[in-house]
């Protein structure tokens, strides 16, 4: 199928985007309210690049702004049903990073990815494993950090047992071929996650832990089992 990208900018953009592709592809507890995300756009707080066939809207990678650290989250990748195994996904994926790397300069790009051993497969959002291995093969290794999702919204309970895939380090952010600097990671989770959660939430003091050191380890996804788990007490 030929495709092309474009940056999602305009408000029917945006809600076709949402209403055709996000909203089948994710969980509910993983997904922003829809205001939200268009207000979220406009604000440039979040960046959409889609893939489009026939002038259709059949994908998108969402990033954030990164952080004054340099750290930028691709909080969603997400295809219209039934277009998974085509190539879309990957070309968009490394477009999607490519842009972001030239246009931010950011320190370190990462996704959340749901555990295999702790999230099922399911029709509607797909198969973990086969997300793991996606990333894999684009290059992705896992931070060892205990991560897990902080509430989307007010009311919401987190989602434990995600972790953090690397799609990009800069080179000046590397300790050692496996080791990356901790300290922007430090800062960046520590506002987006430890501060979000009640003091003595034990989740998050790991996450914290995890980041005490000067350098975080990165796993290979074929080493998942040496990776930590953040689940809830």
């Amino acid at each position: 199928m030929p495709f092309t990208f474009r940056v999602l900018e305009s408000q029917q953009d945006l809600n076709e985007f949402y209403e055709q592709v996000l909203i089948p592809s994710f969980p509910l507890s993983e997904l922003v309210d829809k205001d939200e995300f268009i207000e979220s756009c406009e604000n440039g707080y979040l960046h959409v690049i889609g893939a489009l066939a026939d002038d259709e809207i059949i994908a998108g990678a969402v990033g954030t702004t990164p952080t004054q650290e340099g750290v930028m989250m691709l909080l969603y990748l997400a295809l219209k049903p039934g277009l998974r195994g085509g190539g879309v996904g990957g070309g968009l994926l490394d477009h999607a990073v490519a842009a972001w790397r030239e246009l931010f300069n950011p320190t370190i790009i990462m996704a959340e990815v749901e555990h295999p051993t702790y999230h099922k497969a399911s029709e509607d959002h797909g198969d973990p494993a086969a997300r793991l291995r996606f990333y894999a093969r684009h290059g992705g290794k896992i931070l060892d950090i205990p991560y897990f999702q902080p509430a989307i919204r007010e009311g919401d309970p987190p989602v434990p047992a995600l972790m953090l895939v690397t799609l990009w380090v800069a080179p000046q952010a590397f300790v050692d071929d496996d080791l990356v600097a901790a300290w922007p990671l430090r800062g960046a989770l520590r506002r987006e996650v430890v501060d979000t959660c009640p003091d003595d939430f034990g989740p998050a003091l790991r996450v914290e832990e995890s980041l005490a050191s000067d350098s975080v380890k990165l796993w290979e996804p074929s080493e998942l089992d040496s990776v930590p788990v953040g689940l809830f007490d």
